[in-house]
């Protein structure tokens, strides 16, 4: 069976890694796999896999002669390769995937929603009209339900993971961190979603009570000037350092005492996830998704979405009692959100949809 996976990009996100997760687990000898992206960081990690990649425009853009151009590159790859599924990441992908199921007639179509939204209802009814719908969480699938009115007994909830290497090798890191100090930190998007400006803002006050608690940022994006900006304002500079974008996550992990995620919203974040598997602990924003995965007090602190202070004393109480916190941390991540539970749903999904094709 040949399988394409498409995507809006391939970059830092948490949805290209999971894209760039079922290449991995899916490229086995009777599957063949292609990616169709913009492109970003994980399009060399596809070419040592062996799975090739190929560019497409931004499937953000909406005027005609670029839906055009993209609907005739995606049909010339479908038909050059023989693609029998393609499984889409993004709202306009799945709007391509079923634009190209009236020229494809058996071309079969998975979707995979990892973010909650509130508009365009009706393109995504449209586009999800023959797909399998998977959801990466039960808020995610709440969302579906409810704001697209999607038959709940549709959709299947498939949670995202990351794989837990089993003794990792790190590489040697050029920046190493100053001894003596706290190191508390934020791993993701620098963007309004995810509310590190919470971030900035609680380390400031937590250090004027404990000045050898530094804040770690690790990541990028479009807000990282104004949170730059902010931190200046705020005269913690000393105790706040960017890191930039990092592809060993985990030797980071292993770095920080635990990890802070203020989002403020999101479909089923892969940080906290990634946090349990290396066995540390989190504080997350009490937005419906992030409680999936961190339970209050057992293997995880929650605090009020944007409320500064609450992060604070959270920050506070976590110091004094992480330890405790961790094991549960870790035993969460194995129990409900392991690779192997991942990728054995994924291949059991895709294995009802080739017997589909096979009966046809």
């Amino acid at each position: 069976m040949n399988i394409l996976q498409l995507s809006r990009t391939m970059g830092q996100g948490g949805a290209e890694k999971v894209v760039f997760q079922l290449c991995s687990t899916l490229n086995i000898p009777q599957n063949h796999i292609y990616v169709a992206s913009t492109g970003g960081y994980y399009v060399s990690k596809l070419s040592e896999i062996n799975v090739k990649h190929f560019t497409i425009p931004d499937l953000e853009g909406k005027n005609i002669r670029t839906i055009v151009d993209t609907f005739n590159i995606l049909s010339n790859i479908i038909a050059t390769n023989n693609i029998d599924v393609i499984h889409t990441h993004h709202r306009m992908a799945a709007f391509y995937a079923r634009l190209l199921q009236f020229k494809f007639r058996n071309l079969k179509h998975i979707y995979t929603a990892h973010n909650v939204f509130f508009d365009h209802k009706s393109l995504l009814k449209f586009a999800l009209k023959k797909a399998t719908i998977v959801a990466c969480g039960d808020t995610v699938k709440k969302n579906l339900v409810d704001v697209y009115g999607i038959s709940s007994n549709i959709i299947n909830v498939i949670y995202n993971s990351v794989e837990k290497k089993e003794n990792p090798t790190f590489a040697i890191e050029s920046r190493s961190l100053e001894k003596g100090f706290y190191y508390i930190g934020y791993i993701g998007r620098l963007s309004k979603q995810k509310g590190v400006d919470v971030f900035i803002k609680a380390i400031n006050k937590v250090v004027k009570s404990n000045p050898k608690i530094k804040g770690l940022i690790i990541g990028d994006g479009e807000e990282r000037k104004k949170l730059e900006k902010l931190t200046n304002e705020l005269n913690v500079k000393k105790n706040i350092c960017f890191l930039g974008y990092q592809n060993n996550v985990d030797y980071w992990l292993n770095q920080i005492e635990f990890v802070i995620l203020p989002s403020r919203w999101e479909g089923l974040p892969l940080i906290p996830i990634e946090t349990f598997a290396n066995g540390k602990t989190i504080i997350v924003s009490n937005i419906p998704s992030n409680c999936e995965i961190v339970n209050d007090k057992y293997n995880g602190l929650i605090f009020k979405k944007d409320n500064v202070d609450d992060l604070v004393n959270k920050i506070k109480s976590m110091i004094a009692q992480k330890d405790a916190l961790e094991k549960h941390a870790y035993d969460t991540y194995i129990n409900n959100f392991s690779y192997s539970i991942f990728k054995k749903k994924y291949e059991s999904l895709y294995s009802k949809i080739f017997d589909e094709i096979g009966t046809e």
